[in-house]
């Protein structure tokens, strides 16, 4: 069900609004966490930052991890953070998307479709996979009927939180699960899809996206699934949040319905003071943030194919990061350890 970017997200979503899998699923074992869900009331009109260039840049430290299909199928790759020292991390003829760095710089959680026995895209069947840093001690984290989607580390690295369907009911859940395989729970569950989750920096909430009142909109939860509460709920769309590293703010990316058109926006974690950051033509899409909540990197169409832009965190000092004629995808922005 992960799409290759929020294009096919889009042109998926429009045919089907449910978000179904093809067939059944055989769920495991899990611990069902029933939520309590408050709607907080929240309609802000963004403010929109011009871009303006910086004249000087700030010091880019850590690594991203991305994938790009520059050697013919979507792959994970390793740079600096200032765009230097591109390396390959895996090499397998399916799909291996997604990347997420672990908080202290020494693995990376991905989805790879190389399990997937008729694999078509965007419908691919996603098992999650860990490697260390720098691709070697790979290692498969799922063995399911189902499709995971969206893998994301806990601050302390002790838990990996994704979504899936193990149900079968034709909606997507939040589950978390030891990087070991173990004490898998759920999280989340109703006749809707909850997608897209992302930890606070404290470890005491969770940020995802619910189509459960008619858009999708952004969610808040306590850690263990209680006190769900509605953070937007305006008639456009809005998805993949990321947290600032120092819990103040969430970034995401918003969209019309059918616009063909994805920028990024920034909240306060309340919902409050909401700020549209980029306003190109086309997809700007998947912050992520530098690990000092200097810059944000994310993945723009805007010069005709996808590739990594960084900016400030207020849109100003737009730029682009390793430009390469093939698509660059899905930054995480990690500590070196």
């Amino acid at each position: 069900m992960k799409k290759i970017s929020l294009l096919a997200l889009l042109v998926f979503l429009g045919s089907c609004t449910a978000c179904q899998p093809a067939k059944p699923v055989t769920p495991p074992t899990a611990t069902v966490t029933p939520p309590t869900l408050t709607v907080a009331s929240t309609s802000a009109t963004p403010t929109h930052t011009p871009t303006a260039h910086p004249t000087s840049e700030p010091s880019l430290t850590g690594w991203l991890v991305f994938y790009s299909d520059r050697d013919g199928n979507p792959e994970i790759y390793i740079m600096n953070a200032d765009g230097s020292g591109v390396a390959r991390l895996t090499n397998d003829p399916a799909f291996d998307d997604s990347p997420a760095i672990s908080p202290d710089g020494t693995q990376i959680v991905f989805l790879t479709a190389r399990h997937d026995p008729n694999p078509q895209f965007p419908n691919l069947k996603y098992e999650i996979y860990l490697m260390d840093i720098d691709g070697s001690n790979l290692r498969r984290l799922t063995t399911t009927e189902a499709a995971e989607d969206h893998p994301a580390w806990s601050p302390d690295g002790s838990m990996i939180i994704f979504d899936a369907d193990y149900d079968g009911d034709g909606y997507y859940e939040i589950y978390q699960i030891q990087p070991d395989g173990f004490n898998l729970t759920r999280l989340t569950s109703g006749a809707y899809n909850d997608q897209f989750a992302d930890w606070s920096p404290d470890g005491s909430q969770i940020a995802f996206t619910s189509d459960r009142n008619g858009n999708w909109d952004l969610f808040v939860m306590d850690a263990d699934g209680s006190n769900q509460q509605a953070i937007t709920s305006s008639p456009n769309w809005e998805v993949f949040p990321t947290w600032s590293p120092d819990g103040s703010r969430i970034a995401f990316t918003g969209l019309v319905p059918r616009s063909r058109n994805t920028d990024i926006f920034l909240v306060n974690a309340d919902g409050s003071g909401l700020l549209q950051l980029t306003a190109s033509p086309g997809f700007d899409e998947s912050p992520a943030w530098s690990p000092d909540g200097s810059q944000i990197a994310f993945q723009t169409h805007r010069d005709g194919h996808f590739e990594l832009y960084i900016m400030n965190p207020d849109g100003s000092g737009q730029r682009p990061l390793a430009a390469h004629p093939a698509d660059e995808l899905w930054p995480s922005w990690g500590l070196a350890p």
